[in-house]
């Protein structure tokens, strides 16, 4: 019992040192200060991701807002394009938001949020870091960052390889059938998954599911050689994963409320 209670707090501690290099590369979150009207304002719209259609009564219980409240935010949003009231008193998303979702759609470009966290990630742990996609009975790196040190795992962005039983491969498996999405409250480092010698006898990962809109997008890993990746450092890097990547799910609205 000393021995689990012990590894226990050794993982919290991982979790959180990973938790202040991550704060440390991003800057707090409470560096700035929330306004409460306009997180409110988001906070009701948040509320149509589950449902098109919705009452009063139901936005109040969706959002744990007053329904004297909600009623000021509807009409606000409703005058901007955001809300439309239907005949039957129900609520649903205004055309304005439409017209936004198409914005993003046409401007999107998955490196740009990916890339950056690739980076973050390489220059927190000091090792290589990739982006894969299942590619039928294998997979794809569609984007890569190679570690600085001169002992690395290398594989070129492109390079298609084999499923195997390392990190990567397990998530992708796990992920092939559509799954629901993660909520917002989940810990992401129980999505992470960390492997020794697997696949390559030389090299050890941590990886961990990225999501999207539409459901898993894919998997962020970090790889280095398994003389590197002691018990301590791939607790360190896979708690560092966890927070950037639980980041990237976010960006790409992949995170249920």
């Amino acid at each position: 019992m000393a021995v689990k209670a012990k590894t226990k707090r050794a993982s919290r501690k991982q979790r959180a040192k990973g938790h202040i290099l991550v704060e440390r590369s991003f800057g707090k979150q409470s560096d700035t200060k929330p306004i409460a009207a306009v997180e409110r304002a988001l906070q009701v719209l948040s509320a149509f991701r589950i449902a098109p259609r919705l009452t009063l009564s139901e936005l109040s219980s969706r959002t744990g807002l007053f329904k004297s409240t909600l009623l000021r935010i509807l009409a606000t949003l409703e005058r901007n394009g955001y809300i439309t009231r239907l005949s039957d008193g129900q609520y649903r998303v205004g055309g304005l938001v439409y017209e936004l979702g198409s914005s993003y759609a046409a401007s999107f470009d998955l490196s740009e949020i990916i890339k950056p966290a690739l980076a973050d990630l390489s220059r927190l742990t000091g090792e290589s870091s990739a982006f894969y996609v299942r590619a039928g009975t294998q997979r794809q790196c569609v984007f890569r960052v190679q570690s600085s040190q001169a002992v690395r795992h290398v594989i070129d962005a492109g390079q298609i390889i084999d499923l195997d039983g390392a990190a990567t491969s397990q998530l992708l498996r796990r992920y092939e059938n559509p799954a629901a999405r993660p909520n917002a409250s989940t810990d992401y480092a129980t999505l992470c998954i960390s492997t020794s010698g697997i696949g390559d006898s030389q090299t050890a990962s941590v990886a961990a599911p990225i999501f999207d809109t539409s459901g898993f997008a894919g998997v962020l890993n970090v790889s280095g050689p398994v003389s590197r990746f002691n018990t301590q450092v791939a607790s360190s890097c896979l708690a560092v994963l966890a927070l950037v990547a639980r980041r990237v799910s976010t960006s790409l609205g992949g995170l249920q409320a």
